[in-house]
């Protein structure tokens, strides 16, 4: 029995001690970060059997474990790496805010109604010259603002990509950080014995790290089985191994039907903040334009949730051709890309290919190749759950997208209405002087084409319309009027032969500029000549004739569309410009018009009060997943700056909601596994005392020892 009080005092007192000692490691890190309280596994030793009954053998200090709650654990991760989406999304759009911040400083509405104004101001003095300038200063303020805030957006754009970058490198490093500690614990775990825990604890930051930055779920299986997995279920880590993220270029994928015998793949040309879906919808084989059986494509920007549609909310299809039957298929232009395939044969209804014109976020797992999980927002602002929707890599791919990218689209919308409204209404006026030549501002991809099919390449192409084009000639020594026409499409047919955008090409437009103005003064001659200068119209008047022109009433487009007799160059935000021409002569500016006695007047209003009236009408405006025509130029931009600030306010919400939460549960884990002095005081005390007891038990059986060999003597 005095051997057991023995035994129970050095275990009592070696417990006591290992308390003592964790409970100091305790007190010590109680400001370390990522640090877990700890405590020491204490069971009893057990029991021999003896008179008078079952007598306990001491108490074994087992192991030192770690105050922790996985479930806690686990539901702060998730959550942390929702609050480090939003908290970054935050911060980046006040950035992007202040671009469209008109509030304290002069912006781009003011800049359009200062240009309206000049407009107005040009009714009163048609034919000033101060005026004209005056009207060219505000009309070049407002296409260097625009250009600014395109510049300053996609200079965000950049320093996202940065970004983007930078976070992919620092995921798989963790990534491997977390294998190799993996590695470790596996080897220093002994079971029921020893627990590295100061690993565990580094393993727990860096998880918690990596949560801020991507997406992820953790499951624990013990011995440094641990995984760690995307939530879009990709793993990461597994036990030692890694898979690694990556950030792709741009590029196509194809997703054929089963038994589809197409060959080829998707090829595109341009950039943009959108993936696009192509899904064809007719199959077959790609023949001339217009040719009967020629396959059919439809586009959605949204994994196909919702397709392209026009202004009259028609859904949008493309035909694929090739005329010159290379093999190879001519290039469509669908939003920002010139799109074709490198094969013309075997399309198959069902046939998807998706197009990804920008750098995309990938997982990378060596058999299969990459899969996108690109973050992405549907049109309707809801997250594609297929994809990373978490931590500050989704943040950078949003404001990235969905946020600049929407912004970079509503701007060019808005530039585009103001190009095409301008012009279509200056294309059709005369300055103080007749024209010589006129040099188109907009260039046709393929001359041999109808101007109204995608394959034209030609920005406003879808706004052309059937109709005809009048122009008024006159004597360039007297400025007498000499003579008016129209242009014929077929001077073989009987009558004036209208133009078509579905069946004329700019090639046609040329010859019927050739034919259709004879010189009444010269047989044989046409007043004006027509060429293509790469891609652009150019006329000019026949120098034997001796005349100069004035445009008449555009009932087609045409001269809005090429780019003729316009005041502004461009087609979007980032390239409005304009027009060089009428900086190199002001009297170019169209301020009137011919008037129905054929007369060219120098106080003519008429072009100028319809421009200045544009201040307060309203304009159809479209992007590709909306089009307004209720609102003013003005009215949408302003309605552009709202949205800014709204989704500014919508980042700010989610972010304090998120970091509650957050909060919330670090709360929670810290009452779980940190450490509070007062109480590791506490026990320090109590377990001090329990060394002070286990030492006097100790005492007492030697005491009681000494007496028993006392009584020998």
């Amino acid at each position: 029995m005095l051997n057991g009080l023995l035994n129970i005092g050095q275990t009592a007192l070696n417990a006591a001690q290992a308390w003592i000692s964790v409970t100091g490691s305790n007190i010590a890190n109680a400001d370390t970060e990522g640090y877990t309280r700890r405590y020491v596994d204490q069971r009893d030793a057990g029991t021999i059997k003896t008179r008078p009954g079952g007598e306990g053998v001491g108490v074994n200090a087992q192991q030192v474990l770690r105050y922790f709650d996985a479930f806690l654990e686990r539901s702060f991760v998730v959550q942390s790496t929702n609050s480090a989406r939003w908290d970054k999304q935050k911060s980046i759009m006040a950035s992007v805010e202040n671009v469209f911040n008109e509030s304290n400083r002069a912006g781009v509405n003011s800049a359009l109604n200062a240009f309206f104004r000049a407009w107005q101001d040009l009714t009163k003095r048609p034919d000033d010259t101060a005026s004209r300038e005056s009207l060219l200063s505000h009309a070049d303020n407002l296409a260097d603002l625009l250009g600014s805030s395109v510049d300053r957006l996609k200079a965000i754009q950049r320093e996202m990509d940065v970004s983007i970058e930078h976070a992919v490198e620092r995921v798989n490093t963790l990534s491997k950080g977390i294998a190799d500690l993996n590695r470790q614990i596996n080897a220093h775990t002994v079971e029921e014995v020893s627990n590295p825990n100061h690993l565990l604890d580094k393993r727990d930051m860096m998880v918690r790290e990596m949560a801020t930055l991507v997406g992820v779920e953790t499951v624990d299986n013990g011995n440094g089985n641990f995984v760690v997995k995307l939530t879009t279920g990709q793993p990461l880590v597994q036990g030692l191994h890694t898979f690694d993220l990556q950030v792709m270029p741009p590029r196509s994928e194809r997703r054929l039907m089963n038994g589809s015998a197409f060959a080829g793949h998707a090829v595109f040309d341009g950039t943009d903040s959108h993936e696009y879906t192509v899904e064809i919808v007719s199959g077959g084989t790609a023949g001339v334009m217009g040719a009967a059986g020629n396959p059919v494509f439809r586009v959605s920007l949204d994994a196909g949730k919702t397709w392209l549609r026009d202004e009259n909310g028609a859904e949008l299809r493309f035909e694929v051709s090739d005329n010159d039957g290379d093999g190879t298929t001519d290039p469509v232009q669908v939003k920002k890309l010139k799109i074709s395939f490198d094969s013309a044969a075997n399309f198959a209804v069902g046939d998807k290919f998706d197009i990804i014109p920008k750098n995309g976020l990938a997982w990378v797992e060596p058999t299969r190749g990459p899969q996108n999980i690109t973050p992405q927002i549907f049109f309707d602002g809801s997250d594609n759950r297929d994809r990373v929707v978490g931590g500050e890599l989704a943040s950078f791919f949003n404001i990235r997208d969905d946020n600049c990218g929407r912004y970079l689209d509503e701007l060019d919308a808005f530039a585009a209405a103001l190009i095409w409204e301008v012009n279509r209404i200056h294309s059709q006026g005369t300055g103080n002087v007749m024209l010589g030549y006129v040099q188109g501002q907009q260039a046709v991809g393929r001359t041999d084409v109808a101007l109204g099919s995608p394959q034209a390449i030609l920005p406003q192409a879808h706004r052309l319309q059937a109709g005809n084009l009048n122009l008024h000639f006159f004597s360039s020594v007297t400025g007498e009027h000499v003579s008016s026409g129209q242009l014929d499409f077929d001077a073989g047919t009987g009558g004036i032969q209208n133009f078509d955008p579905a069946v004329h090409t700019l090639e046609d437009v040329v010859a019927a500029i050739n034919s259709s103005f004879p010189d009444p003064a010269n047989a044989g001659q046409n007043l004006l000549q027509a060429e293509i200068q790469h891609g652009k119209l150019l006329v000019r008047t026949n120098p034997v004739s001796n005349v100069r022109f004035g445009m008449g009433v555009d009932s087609t487009g045409l001269l809005a569309a090429l780019g003729l007799n316009t005041f502004f160059s461009g087609s979007d935000a980032d390239s409005l410009a304009v027009n060089a021409q009428l900086h190199g002569d002001v009297n170019l500016v169209a301020a009137g018009q011919v008037n129905g006695q054929f007369q060219a007047n120098a106080g003519d209003n008429i072009t100028a009060i319809g421009i200045g009236q544009l201040a307060d009408a309203t304009v159809p405006i479209s992007t590709v997943w909306k089009t307004v025509k209720n609102q003013t130029l003005s009215q949408y931009f302003a309605t552009l700056v709202t949205t800014v600030g709204a989704d500014t306010r919508l980042a700010g919400t989610n972010a304090e909601y998120h970091a509650a939460l957050t909060a919330n549960l670090d709360d929670q884990v810290n009452s779980v596994s940190g450490v509070n002095l007062d109480e590791e005081m506490a026990k320090l005390v109590r377990h001090q005392h329990s060394y002070t007891a286990a030492a006097k038990l100790i005492t007492t059986a030697d005491q009681m020892l000494q007496t028993l060999l006392g009584l020998k003597q």
